[in-house]
């Protein structure tokens, strides 16, 4: 993954010669509407070397879809039903969870974290939720996390690992981990598991299809995942050694993983919440949630800095101002994980959204911005949309 200025220029120059195209093996499935910008669109997808995707956009009773399964060597299908894990989209239905908790007075986004998670209480210290929603804890991500995950090695041993906590509470860096806490605060606050806990909040009562626990899923419906460009290339993968591994019962101390990108779902189901969050909390005319909620949840919390100055973070949402996008905000969130780069997004005051999901693709970046996802967002918000 191209983490770094050098390295996402090297990843850039090598795409044309090393990752596999598309071109040529690409079939469409409309549903709706038919794009007005077709070719544009594939285009698109040559370009960032997609490797099947589903795709739509919104604007007010106007909805399209466009599911792009594949054929040859990487042959896969795509359509309505076809699930995928969202990576770290996964965020704004962990921090969704967290609020609706809040406004029914079960959790307190700014006590200390070791209110609900007691036994944290020194690893914890001046650490809230909301500062976990903001990735504004002071805690680092390690590379060795995702083995520790898999092992079950408590959080509290996590925790007190040289560098990941810094013990500055209110520095903005993003964090995986600290979203996955969120998880076990979910656990501790409801006695469910955070699978169960984040369907009954979330999933069920917006219509949602697909889960946190994968286990649960039919794999078949899930789209295979490959890395475009890497050095060790890699069978393409559908669920994830966490995925296929039951959340039966509340297990505070180890689930701190899942609802950091864990979520498998689809285009259709990441719209409601777009839909529900552009209309101010409202969902099927009834309240989601409170608007003054939606104002925090949408306010800039933090900021990326030198390397990102066009994106800031709200409570479980990327904000980016970009006029080659749009000159509005656009909020939503972006995932990368095992290859994919997708992105779910609605254009503030019109309630234009767009999401658009993929089996894998270029992870080059302007900064911590998918150059994919910047680009889809550009052609519809600029292009597609205005023309219909």
């Amino acid at each position: 993954m191209p983490t770094t200025r050098l390295k996402n220029l090297l990843y850039r120059a090598a795409l044309p010669f090393a990752a596999p195209s598309p071109r040529g093996h690409m079939a469409h499935l409309a549903a709706g509407k038919p794009l007005a910008h077709p070719a544009a669109y594939e285009r698109l997808l040559r370009r960032h070397h997609v490797l099947g995707a589903s795709l739509l956009l919104a604007q007010g009773e106007d909805k399209r879809q466009v599911f792009t399964g594949l054929t040859g060597p990487l042959a896969r299908a795509c359509d309505s039903r076809t699930l995928f894990r969202v990576a770290s989209i996964t965020k704004t239905v962990t921090a969704l969870a967290l609020l609706r908790l809040w406004e029914a007075g079960r959790l307190d986004l700014d006590a200390p974290l070791s209110q609900y998670l007691p036994e944290l209480s020194a690893e914890t210290e001046g650490i809230t939720p909301r500062a976990l929603l903001s990735h504004s804890s002071g805690l680092r991500d390690k590379p060795s996390h995702e083995k520790a995950l898999l092992q079950g090695t408590p959080l509290r041993d996590i925790l007190r690992e040289p560098g990941v906590n810094t013990g500055k509470p209110g520095t903005f860096a993003y964090c995986n981990l600290g979203f996955g806490i969120l998880g076990c605060v979910l656990e501790a606050v409801t006695g469910r598991p955070v699978s169960e806990a984040v369907a009954e909040l979330v999933l069920r009562p917006l219509e949602m299809a697909g889960g946190l626990d994968a286990s649960r899923l039919e794999e078949k419906r899930i789209m295979p995942i490959t890395r475009v460009l890497t050095r060790h290339p890699q069978p393409p993968l559908r669920v994830t050694e966490l995925g296929r591994r039951p959340l039966d019962a509340p297990d505070p101390a180890r689930h701190w993983g899942h609802t950091a990108g864990a979520l498998y779902t689809d285009a259709e189901s990441l719209d409601h919440c777009l839909e529900m969050l552009s209309g101010g909390g409202r969902w099927r005319g009834a309240p989601f949630l409170a608007e003054e909620t939606v104002r925090q949840m949408t306010a800039a919390h933090a900021h990326y800095g030198k390397l990102s100055p066009k994106l800031s973070y709200g409570l479980g949402l990327v904000i980016l101002r970009d006029p080659r996008v749009s000159p509005r905000r656009v909020l939503g969130h972006q995932g990368y994980a095992y290859g994919c780069a997708d992105g779910a997004f609605w254009e503030e005051d019109t309630g234009r959204r767009v999401v658009f999901l993929n089996g894998g693709c270029s992870e080059a970046r302007d900064g911590r911005l998918g150059l994919c996802n910047r680009d889809i967002l550009r052609y519809a918000l600029k292009r597609e949309m205005p023309s219909w």
